[in-house]
């Protein structure tokens, strides 16, 4: 792998740091070449003395400019006419070392810049993967022209022109060229589309060795604000809101020095705000970080940051972050983001943001720790080389077009295949199941195929279903079968028992979702861990819980024993605590049932509906505990969303199970034998008081899916072998 990397070491600059971990982290599963300038020679090569498997692997090569071009860069815009004469440096540097080398992949990885050149372009052969960049974070100059100023808002004009039109000389071209496009966040994602489906987001932060925050060190009605102090960091929206008066009780320091401060000094005066706002200047990160630790928010409204790794800092420590909808920071900030409304009174918006980060608060995570890159980056690799693999595999999912209420796992699946060169694929109608042209079929839950409320419905998709799994026998088409349950539902037809074996008679490989999952004989069988949902629940507004509330969420059918659950909660002795059940029954018998049940006990009550994305995170995010007591369970996308949620969750007692506690730390997953009772219960609760800040979910991200899922299609085609028995 060869990497282009214009800053990389292990130094304390952020972009450097960068370059430096997704080089490291590469050279974990592969031999790496980075080009990168003498500059940082000195801490690389401290670095890779004390790590012998590190050199073995990893290779530098310096590259400058000649030294009388060098001396010409005196000032800081000088960068901006000396990176483009480098990146074509690089380029013959980098066709020199592919002419003895012959690498694999090239990955430009800095500067994090989207609209400047990438010199790995000269490598034509090679798969690139371009990023993660940034800097196509648009916002509404006139909107916010109040707050920018008239330098600031000359400023913006001029960059959105200047780099609109570089970015199409310059970043059009490479967009089209890339394998994979890395995006720094979701507006430069949405930019870059139109030219490359190929499209992932993941900011390049990586965050370790934070200060621990300490809630009983935090000052009360506080918030920090750092960063460069230029009109679209939005230091002057901060202190706007602090003569609002929701914010009347709060105080401000804000961290950094620039062009601004004399603007916001005078700012602060004209509204009466000396005593409440200071200003630190530019002070040791160590001391920044300190500052923030002890804030009750950090205060970030940033307009344009392409990542903002300030607010990755403050929120992996646990600090609430007070942004905007504009840029990085609402991701990096993920479930710590508080964020503020454009539209309308903008300062009051942050202002009331302020009071509800104070009010929830924020949880310590390690969403953005060096410890997910590795996996990572191997996943973008690897999506790379696809890339150059035609042709393409046409798969026909068993699920619809994904919805506002499809099953999130089902919408990030989707989202991942769409994103993997190598890969068309087809959601799932019954037109397009039978007359459609596909190579390989992708099942999951495939009994809802001849499920059906209604007599007539059920018949008829009875029918649709028989023929269409007929269709894959007759023209030997594979199936690949996602194990969400091992074990067929109870209670169907003898009908829908043939339907069912003769998609088993089709499958050619099963898809396990953990490791534990025993082989169902003569299947052949892979292991793609159930992504977690921490990403996709990330632009949720933060709720709190109700307190002594336990909770199910879900689809409420026979085999989930809500019925149980509701009778031993009815036993349970503890005093403050309700059960609040929702989610849609299967039948109303189900329905009629559960009611009468918890007719005598005020403390359950029962919301049965259909929950919407919105209304199914409310529901885990009001329980302190979620309890799943399902009669049989293998796997569980709620226990993953609750857990994802930062939210213990009591689920049956299995192997499976057992290994969800240990991967997730102590007091997280609680498990019950037989019959749920009310003692499972409030064990669970007890020990659920002993948990950590967040579940580890580390190994369960979704970047390197949908690779995995291309090569078990891939080997579906390949090695099809219809299975004679039931």
């Amino acid at each position: 792998m060869l990497i282009s990397a214009y800053a990389c070491g292990p130094v304390s600059e952020p972009e450097a740091s960068a370059g430096w971990q997704v080089a490291t982290a590469a050279a974990r599963t592969h031999d790496v070449w980075v080009i990168t300038r003498p500059r940082f020679r000195e801490a690389i090569d401290a670095a890779l003395a004390t790590d012998a498997a590190l050199r073995r692997r990893l290779h530098v090569a310096y590259l400058d400019l000649p030294s009388k071009v060098v001396r010409r860069k005196r000032r800081g815009w000088d960068l901006y006419w000396y990176y483009p004469l480098w990146q074509r440096a690089l380029g013959r540097r980098a066709r020199s070392l592919h002419d003895v080398t012959r690498f694999d992949v090239a990955h430009h990885v800095t500067f994090a810049n989207d609209w400047m050149p990438c010199g790995l372009t000269a490598l034509r052969d090679v798969p690139l993967v371009w990023g993660p960049v940034g800097g196509s974070s648009t916002l509404p100059i006139r909107h916010l022209s109040r707050w920018l100023g008239v330098r600031g808002t000359l400023t913006e004009l001029v960059r959105s022109l200047t780099t609109t039109i570089f970015r199409r000389l310059w970043a059009a071209p490479v967009a089209k060229r890339a394998s994979l496009i890395v995006a720094q966040n979701p507006d430069v994602g949405r930019m870059f589309q139109p030219f490359n489906d190929a499209v992932v987001v993941e900011p390049n932060a990586c965050l370790d060795d934070l200060p621990a925050r300490v809630t009983s060190a935090v000052q009360p009605r506080h918030a920090v604000f750092a960063g460069r102090l230029l009109a679209w960091k939005g230091a002057a929206i901060a202190i706007e809101a602090l003569a609002r008066p929701q914010a009347a009780d709060w105080t401000l320091t804000i961290f950094g020095d620039g062009y601004e401060r004399r603007r916001l000094e005078r700012l602060r005066s004209r509204l009466g705000l000396d005593d409440r706002v200071a200003f630190a200047g530019h002070r040791p990160r160590p001391e920044v970080l300190d500052a923030i630790a002890r804030a009750e928010a950090f205060v970030f409204p940033s307009m344009h940051d392409q990542a903002g790794w300030v607010a990755a800092e403050a929120s992996t420590m646990g600090c609430p972050v007070v942004c905007l909808p504009l840029g990085g920071p609402p991701l990096l900030a993920g479930d710590n983001a508080y964020i503020a409304d454009l539209r309308g009174d903008l300062p009051g918006a942050v202002a009331h943001q302020l009071v509800a980060a104070a009010t929830a608060g924020g949880r310590p995570h390690d969403r953005w720790s060096a410890h997910r890159l590795p996996a990572l980056v191997d996943g973008w690799y690897r999506t790379a080389l696809r890339a150059t693999d035609p042709p393409s595999i046409r798969v026909l999912e068993t699920f619809g077009t994904p919805k506002v209420t499809t099953n999130p796992y089902i919408a990030q699946l989707h989202a991942s295949l769409r994103a993997t060169p190598g890969l068309t694929t087809l959601t799932f109608d019954y037109r397009t199941a039978l007359l459609g042209k596909y190579d390989v079929v992708h099942a999951h839950w495939p009994e809802l195929m001849v499920d059906g409320h209604k007599a007539l419905g059920r018949a008829a998709r009875r029918t649709l279903a028989a023929l269409t799994v007929l269709r894959w026998l007759v023209t030997r088409t594979p199936v690949v079968r996602t194990l969400h349950n091992v074990e067929r539902p109870q209670g169907i037809s003898w009908f829908d028992h043939v339907v069912l074996s003769g998609i088993d008679r089709a499958t050619t490989l099963d898809i396990a979702l953990n490791d534990l999952t025993p082989a169902r004989a003569g299947v052949p069988q892979v292991t793609i861990p159930h992504g977690h949902y921490r990403d996709w629940f990330a632009v949720r507004e933060p709720s709190p819980s109700v307190a002594g509330r336990v909770g199910y969420v879900g689809l409420i059918r026979r085999y989930k024993g809500v019925e149980d659950l509701v009778e031993a909660f009815k036993e349970w002795d503890r005093a403050g605590v309700s059960l609040h059940v929702a989610g849609k029954p299967s039948s109303s018998e189900i329905l009629d049932g559960l009611r009468a049940a918890a007719a005598s006990d005020d403390r359950i009550s029962i919301d049965a509906r259909f929950l919407d994305e919105p209304d199914f995170v409310t529901a885990i995010r009001a329980s302190e505990l979620i309890v799943l007591p399902y009669r049989h369970m293998h796997n569980s996308g709620t226990a993953l969303a609750a857990l994802s949620l930062d939210r213990p969750v009591l689920v049956p007692e299995n192997a499976v199970n057992r290994a969800l506690t240990e991967e997730c730390g102590p007091g997280w997953v609680h498990t019950f034998e037989g019959e749920i009772s009310a003692d499972d219960i409030e064990r669970a609760w007890n020990d659920s008081r002993m948990r950590g800040a967040r579940p580890d979910l580390s190994r369960r991200e979704w970047a390197a899916a949908g690779a995995h899922h291309r090569d078990a299609f891939e080997r579906a085609v390949l090695e099809y072998r219809p299975r004679t028995g039931s």
